[in-house]
């Protein structure tokens, strides 16, 4: 933990000195911020329209199964590693941060694009986080794609160390069997997800790679 945290300051400190960089981060957060802002308003409109459902195959076969606390354990227990890893690098946490906005930035559009009801015998996910801290809406609309199939991916792209990847690969198969076995997405939700959360990642990767910021904490001795 001691040495984290001495290559934390070490590299944060030489990434601030950077105005480009402190700049990007900035106008990323504030970024991110009004598109989560967006977002929960956005859930509350799609849930009164109308949708579609159609017949899938695979949640035919499959019982449904309460898996709330499981998928939710494992997916803060993803994005906290992922976060905690991406910060031992700034660049790779400016990554990170450009990823998530991109996932729920498509995300908004293929909401919209396509509106779907739940499939039959949905068990909601309730998160308990947004439970604890007085909101909490219950939404079944979001559908195409899971969003929690692909920052978990996204998540796991962006992280380097491998044993870490390793974890985190059991952490996306645990989503996947929550959203799937809760059949509060389609499996078609699922696929997508992984589509989407790898293009928000090589987007993320190129337009740091392109902005010059991608070694900005190579040259620090720790």
């Amino acid at each position: 933990m001691k040495n984290y945290i001495n290559t934390l300051k070490l590299r944060w400190k030489e990434a601030t000195k950077n105005k480009k960089f402190v700049a990007v981060l900035t106008s990323m957060f504030v970024a991110f911020l009004m598109l989560m802002a967006f977002i929960s308003q956005f859930h509350s409109q799609i849930e009164l329209r109308p949708g579609f459902s159609f017949s899938d195959p695979l949640l035919g076969e499959i019982p449904p199964v309460a898996l709330n606390a499981l998928t939710f354990i494992s997916i803060y227990l993803t994005h906290l590693i992922a976060i905690l890893a991406a910060l031992l690098k700034p660049e790779n946490f400016l990554k990170l941060l450009g990823g998530y906005f991109l996932v729920y930035f498509f995300r908004v559009f293929a909401l919209f694009l396509l509106p779907l009801d739940p499939p039959p015998g949905t068990i909601p996910l309730i998160d308990p986080i947004l439970i604890l801290f007085g909101g909490g809406e219950i939404i079944t609309k979001d559908l195409f794609y899971s969003g929690h199939t692909s920052t978990t991916f996204m998540a796991l792209l962006m992280t380097e160390n491998k044993k870490l990847r390793g974890f985190l690969s059991i952490g996306l198969v645990i989503t996947v069997c929550g959203v799937l076995f809760q059949r509060v997405h389609y499996t078609i939700d699922v696929y997508a997800a992984l589509f989407f959360a790898y293009t928000a990642y090589r987007l993320s990767t190129i337009f740091v790679q392109k902005i010059g910021l991608e070694k900005l904490t190579d040259g620090v001795q720790v």
